[in-house]
């Protein structure tokens, strides 16, 4: 009889609250709980206070204590927004509050980095804005992501992963921070490992007050993204991952790593292959200016799916497009318009299926692995007429994500934790 008890624990942490998965034995998904919080919005940017997300976390973790739910479980891995930056003393307790992954502060910084012996398709967004801490806040702590400051919490560990440092400069296909940063901040820099990579164990204190049996492991987390490509079934070279949410965003597992900082391509790892990414500000976004949910599924079941596009359209909410082009000053091209509301929901859905495609080969022409098949997620994934016509535009299979939520691919992460490096 299998043994359907909690034995993994995976944690995604976003922007408005977090989700929290356990995994059976045998690796099942058992359960999924949630915390909110509430992200008031600021006028020049978007910070958010950590000592939220621990409150969350820790009346969650409290509460299914309690309950005997968490008795059995031997490992936890966290995932968190990428490019999310707080500052923390030699306590762990945060200095300030975080500046979040969209947070615009940090420009001069990232141009005085920029200016550094540094490979110029190095990603640096959440190393400027650490920078912007320091420099204009005055925070002289540690940095830390939104997922590596949990590890710390839980396992009084500075380090991170190679997920969460990319956007900090780390070279993750040497798995090493550049020599020019260790210059300037190699004494504030954490370790970084592989994901899934056994860090510690829980502290005591924390296990007890949360029914954790002694000696639980907490595994180097992941970027959220990067934990939905672990939930999706994704595993071979050449299986592409799109989530077709308000916008559009592709990963490609690839034995080659590539990078293109002008279109915002680059790799993370992927256990021993490459995980290729890239966005496109087309997407589900678009569609929902134009139509309602009910008005989508009841206009789309008179759509095509094999007719060819005629349309040609680029579907984007406002100006600009960063991939598989660049053209920040590119315009939405949603003419003519076809007086049918059916030829022009068609129109934007191949429009959407033909970026998606030119997406892929964007990958194909850097030199990462030909995609050989897609999983989907995301609202639009359920949507069978937008398949076909993927499907088409593709010209390989198109298939449903098997989970969708980033905090199973967590759990999957600390089920296949490894001893340190």
């Amino acid at each position: 009889m299998t043994d359907r008890r909690a034995r993994t624990l995976g944690i995604d942490v976003g922007t408005s609250g977090l989700r929290l998965a356990a995994l059976d034995a045998d690796g099942q998904p058992l359960w999924l709980e949630r915390a909110d919080w509430a992200a008031p919005a600021i006028e020049d940017g978007h910070e958010q206070d950590p000592r939220q997300w621990w409150s969350a976390f820790d009346g969650l973790m409290c509460r299914l204590g309690k309950q005997g739910r968490l008795a059995e479980v031997d490992a936890l891995a966290f995932a968190g927004t990428s490019g999310t930056v707080l500052t923390i003393g030699e306590d762990g307790e945060p200095e300030g509050p975080a500046l979040m992954y969209d947070d615009p502060r940090g420009q001069e910084q990232l141009d005085a980095l920029r200016r550094l012996d540094l490979d110029p398709d190095a990603q640096l967004s959440a190393l400027a804005r650490w920078r912007f801490l320091t420099e204009e806040r005055g925070q002289s702590g540690r940095p830390v992501s939104q997922a590596d400051w949990f590890v710390t919490r839980l396992t009084g560990q500075h380090v991170s992963d190679s997920n969460n440092a990319l956007k900090w400069g780390f070279d993750a296909v040497a798995e090493q921070w550049p020599a020019a940063l260790i210059e300037r901040f190699g004494d504030r820099l954490p370790e970084v490992h592989r994901p899934g990579t056994a860090i510690g164990p829980v502290t005591p204190e924390l296990a007890r007050r949360w029914g954790l049996p002694e000696g639980g492991i907490v595994a180097a987390g992941t970027t959220d993204s990067m934990a939905a490509l672990w939930a999706s079934g994704a595993t071979d070279e050449g299986d592409g991952v799109t989530s077709l949410g308000s916008t559009l965003a592709l990963k490609l597992i690839s034995e080659t790593p590539v990078a293109d900082a002008a279109s915002g391509v680059y790799s993370h790892r992927f256990g021993d292959r490459f995980a290729i990414s890239g966005a496109s500000n087309s997407g589900g976004r678009v569609l929902a200016r134009y139509f309602t949910g009910e008005q989508l599924a009841e206009l789309s079941a008179g759509i095509d799916p094999d007719r060819p596009d005629t349309l040609g359209y680029w579907p984007l909410a406002g100006r600009g497009e960063r991939f598989p082009v660049v053209a920040p000053d590119m315009s939405p091209r949603l003419t003519p318009r076809p007086d049918d509301p059916v030829d022009f929901l068609g129109g934007l859905l191949r429009g959407i299926a033909r970026i998606e495609a030119q997406g892929y080969r964007r990958f194909a022409q850097l030199g990462a692995s030909p995609v050989r098949r897609v999983y989907s997620a995301g609202g639009g994934a359920r949507n069978p007429v937008f398949t076909r016509m993927r499907q088409r535009a593709l010209g390989v299979p198109v298939r449903l994500a098997e989970h969708t939520e980033a905090a199973v691919g967590a759990a999957r992460l600390a089920a296949n934790r490894k001893g340190t490096r």
